[in-house]
């Protein structure tokens, strides 16, 4: 049987649930065995790692509200050194809320993850292991927003958007206001169409203070065909980023999208902004058992944790190229979980890298990820490259890009997962990264190997044992890492 019967036959079991029951709790245990447990250089201490992780995923697309939450609670018990138990959090959620009828909404979207303080400092590859350059961070997006009609005039669209973005160990804190209002002619009325934008941001860094940026743009549009529409815009923008007193400068820009069909799209954008030239391209194709994404931006970054926020997940990916199979979202979801479940895999992150900032700052970010799913055996590759650099580099804060520092990360991961019965599947993921910058500072490498074999013990109920090596070098850890472990997921 294949692998996509194997995840249909489950999806039906999912999905006759979900129709009388708005959510989905499981309860994942976990043993580890490390012979590494502080990631030190030489001997290691050897740790057992007991894990007790209950979670919550409810899912909705329906009436008004619109969305979906998980949530864990993981708690470590450590055999030999029991000061360092702990409880971490694990978030990923989102929605939109429709207040009043076809006119006032709410959007909103929170995350909880572990996260690396410093992309120079020890990489771990588990945050359970013991590490100092591991903290929580929780960052929380609410954004009430208006859209309408001015007759036959336009279109408005007014918001108001708050982000916050809050750390356990770090002055990497932060906290952005922006208010927007944009009028734009009807899209499906004529080829050609114009827009105009204002908006205000208000940036505080608990570290570097507070600054403040205006903006005005119009535009215009054209459809040379129903699949490929071009774009052009020109404004003005004031802020205080660079300089101590607020300075004024010209934009303007260009952009293109082309649909060629349902399963394929390109979105591009080139704007000259006062730090340089800021971009963003996203292409996504889809085929009947594989999937291409990749994304380029480059922009200012107003949030802490933007260097750091987890990229395309594996479940994101193959929700991707599921889409035409299970159009509805809230059971495309469940169609997805029960083909990770039955082919050994999990929702985790692909590679993604990431740090902590104190600071606005200058950041691009690139992802390759690539998806087929085979009879009974599923590939996914995952590749990344992150440069970042301070805005202001005047400015009095501590991080990786103090002192006018440059940091580069990019990394590479293959997972294989083979369907071995029915009932198990063998999968393989192999990982670098590497972090590099540009003050003479030694980077930092992460070699990583992991196997796993996953079995089916009961209709609710899956087994997992894993082997994993990893191996660090660079200026803050050179450390070897393996470990054994095993592990029990129960859905209700």
């Amino acid at each position: 049987m294949s692998a996509w019967r194997n995840a249909l036959a489950a999806f039906a079991l999912e999905l006759h649930r979900t129709r009388h029951r708005a959510f989905t709790p499981e309860l994942f245990i976990q043993e580890t065995l490390t012979n590494n447990s502080h990631l030190t250089s030489g001997n290691g201490k050897t740790e057992l790692i007991t894990e007790l992780t209950p979670e919550l995923r409810l899912g909705s697309n329906a009436g008004r509200i619109k969305g979906f939450l998980d949530y864990a609670v993981r708690g470590l018990v450590y055999a030999r050194e029991s000061s360092a138990n702990n409880i971490q959090q694990i978030l990923s959620a989102a929605g939109t809320a429709e207040a009043v009828e076809n006119w006032a909404y709410v959007d909103a979207s929170a995350s909880i993850s572990q996260q690396n303080i410093s992309a120079l400092g020890t990489q771990s590859p588990d945050s359970s292991l013991i590490n100092s350059n591991r903290t929580e961070v929780t960052s929380v997006n609410v954004a009430p927003y208006l859209r309408g009609h001015l007759g036959n005039f336009a279109d408005y669209d007014a918001r108001l958007i708050w982000q916050s973005t809050r750390s356990d160990a770090s002055n990497a804190d932060s906290t952005t206001t922006t208010a927007m209002l944009r009028l734009a002619s009807d899209r499906s009325l004529a080829r050609l169409g114009w827009s105009a934008d204002l908006s205000h941001q208000a940036i505080e860094f608990r570290a570097a203070g507070t600054n403040q940026t205006d903006r005005a743009n119009g535009g215009l549009t054209y459809a040379a065909t129903p699949e490929l529409r071009f774009s052009a815009k020109a404004g003005h923008e004031i802020n205080d980023l660079v300089t101590v007193t607020k300075k004024g400068y010209n934009t303007h820009g260009w952009g293109v999208t082309w649909t060629p069909s349902e399963r394929t799209r390109l979105d591009a954008e080139r704007e000259k902004r006062f730090f340089g030239n800021s971009h963003s391209v996203r292409f996504e194709h889809r085929m009947p058992r594989s999937v291409w994404t990749y994304t380029d931006t480059r922009d200012v970054s107003t949030d802490a944790g933007t260097s750091a926020t987890a990229g395309t997940t594996v479940f994101d990916l193959l929700f991707t190229q599921a889409a035409s199979l299970v159009p509805d979202p809230v059971q495309r979801a469940a169609y997805v979980d029960a083909f990770l479940a039955s082919n050994g895999l999990t929702r985790a992150s692909l590679i993604t890298g990431g740090f902590l900032t104190s600071a606005a700052s200058v950041q691009r970010h690139q992802d390759l990820s690539f998806a087929t799913l085979g009879v009974r055996t599923t590939l996914i590759v995952s590749a990344f490259r992150n440069d970042a650099r301070r805005l202001d580099s005047t400015a009095v804060v501590t991080d990786d890009l103090s002192n006018g520092n440059l940091l580069n990360q990019k990394g590479l991961s293959v997972n294989v997962s083979h369907q071995l019965t029915p009932l198990s599947a063998l999968s393989v993921l192999a990982s670098l990264t590497k972090t590099g910058a540009s003050l003479g500072l030694q980077g930092s490498d992460l070699k990583l190997l992991t196997t796993t074999l996953t079995s089916r013990v009961r209709q609710n109920a899956d087994l997992s044992l894993s082997a994993r090596h990893a191996v660090s070098s660079g200026t803050a850890s050179s450390y070897t890492e393996s470990a054994v472990l095993a592990s029990l997921r129960l859905r209700f």
